[in-house]
């Protein structure tokens, strides 16, 4: 079991970037709603409402983009289109899928409008009310297509009055889709953006502060050990100062995300000063925690997105300071840093328990 799930994670899915994972478990779940909408498909194919030419051919075309856009996401390709999602090919194909299925369907033609729908929901979450507009017009023309051209099997259709009545009404309710999916959108967007500092796209120090006080009530109850690490950057203000502050904004953004990657799925970081983060490591004991910021450390040396002469004059200190409890004893972690050799004693630190850290941190200067 264990080996099957190593061969899926390393031949199967994206490992490394983890907004990479989310974006293909979004593709996952467009997928598994096409096989869905193929299965319908096949329940009218056995029913006698669809063709079986008709349904090979659009179960082609399904199984297709499915290997299509598991190649584009497995290789990265997606990473160079501006929307990594690839939200709007996804739901083209899909909706062009649906049209052929329309136009064969004949009687059924009413009950498979309800995946336009479908289709447009998949999008909220990552459109606006333009975009959403857009992908309704195309919808729209498609079904305008399938509306004009000569039906396989007229004798099934209804009216001409009735098909344009039944246009009329998905016009409206694509149109009022889109504008409340992009309303939806953009309030999902402003609540992002209030817990996320808006230069490195990480979590803000209220909202890392707030994840803290959580993770410790969880420590509390016997969760297991967490550690809290403070990476600072030395000499940020000189390079401010010499080099302008844009050229200091990229360095933050270079860390930042470098620091995001090395972190697991369960690990927190924000920004808690203008050259510091804080990083907040789950089951992680001091080890644990000293060999994370290392790590972070080390990858920053080799970074090819901070210019050599700026990533120079860079300094990392290991651990500011970071705390760890466990169920049998408190204990307060050491670190060394640039300026100073030799590990900080914990007799030196007012603070000695993680159940004060959260005031520590809060009332850190």
């Amino acid at each position: 079991m264990a080996l099957r799930q190593a061969i899926a994670r390393v031949f199967l899915f994206p490992s490394g970037d983890r907004l990479q994972r989310v974006r293909f478990r979004r593709y996952l779940i467009a997928a598994g709603t096409s096989l869905m909408v193929v299965l319908l498909l096949g329940v009218c194919t056995l029913a006698g409402a669809l063709a079986v030419r008709p349904f090979a051919i659009a179960a082609g075309i399904v199984l297709a983009s499915m290997a299509a856009f598991y190649f584009v996401f497995r290789s990265g390709l997606n990473l160079r289109a501006r929307d990594r999602s690839l939200t709007v090919p996804m739901m083209l194909a899909a909706i062009c899928v649906v049209t052929y299925a329309l136009y064969h369907l004949g009687a059924m033609r009413t009950v498979f409008l309800l995946i336009y729908p479908m289709i447009m929901f998949f999008g909220v979450l990552r459109l606006g009310t333009r975009a959403l507009l857009l992908v309704g017009a195309f919808t729209m023309c498609a079904y305008a297509l399938v509306v004009g051209l000569p039906a396989p099997q007229p004798a099934q259709l209804d009216p001409k009055t009735i098909e344009v009545l039944r246009g009329l009404v998905l016009a409206t309710v694509l149109v009022w889709f889109s504008f409340m999916g992009g309303y939806v959108h953009d309030l999902r967007q402003r609540l992002r953006e209030s817990g996320y500092d808006r230069l490195t796209r990480i979590y803000n120090r209220g909202r890392v502060l707030d994840m803290l006080t959580h993770e410790k009530i969880r420590c509390d109850r016997g969760a297991g050990p967490l550690c809290v690490c403070l990476l600072d950057i030395d000499e940020l203000k000189d390079i401010n100062d010499t080099q302008g502050h844009r050229c200091g904004d990229l360095a933050l953004q270079s860390v930042a995300e470098i620091a995001r990657n090395e972190l697991r799925a369960i690990d927190f970081i924000g920004r808690y000063g203008g050259d510091e983060f804080l990083l907040v490591l789950i089951q992680t004991g001091q080890d644990g925690a000293r060999e994370c910021a290392e790590r972070i450390r080390g990858r920053i040396a080799l970074s090819a997105s901070i210019e050599n002469d700026l990533r120079r004059r860079l300094r990392f200190p290991a651990v500011s300071r970071s705390y760890v409890k466990t169920s049998r004893s408190r204990t307060l972690c050491t670190a060394r840093t640039p300026r100073s050799t030799e590990p900080r004693p914990p007799d030196a630190i007012e603070w000695s328990a993680i159940d004060r850290v959260v005031g520590l941190f809060r009332s850190h200067g």
